[in-house]
């Protein structure tokens, strides 16, 4: 496993958010800090568009626990508030099985 990591950038009304390494509860609480951060930074300095598109490669996540899970359901939650979508891109395929076994891929665009 890898370290876990959280880049982010904005395009206009997208956030594009890059996770890799494990998804675990050791590491879903900083995530998720961060994950709300990135979201937040742009709409409270006013310098752009709202967020209403959130997408997450999550090609890089090598481990995904059920923590992990719930922070992916988490940002969902967070896209549906700001009535924005929420897109997971490139899922291994442990966390595409995991997705689906859960039925929590319902909830995603491209999964």
């Amino acid at each position: 496993m890898t370290a876990t990591r959280i880049d982010g950038a904005r395009d206009g009304d997208r956030l594009l958010i890059t996770l890799r390494g494990s998804l675990d509860a050791m590491s879903v609480d900083a995530l998720q800090s961060q994950l709300f951060d990135l979201t937040r930074l742009h709409d409270l300095i006013g310098l752009s568009d709202p967020v209403r598109q959130i997408h997450i490669d999550v090609a890089g996540v090598d481990f995904c626990d059920a923590a992990g899970l719930r922070m992916l359901v988490a940002a969902r939650r967070v896209a549906e508030s700001r009535q924005a979508t929420c897109h997971l891109h490139d899922p291994q395929p442990h966390l595409r099985w995991l997705l689906r076994a859960t039925r929590a891929a319902d909830l995603f665009d491209g999964v």
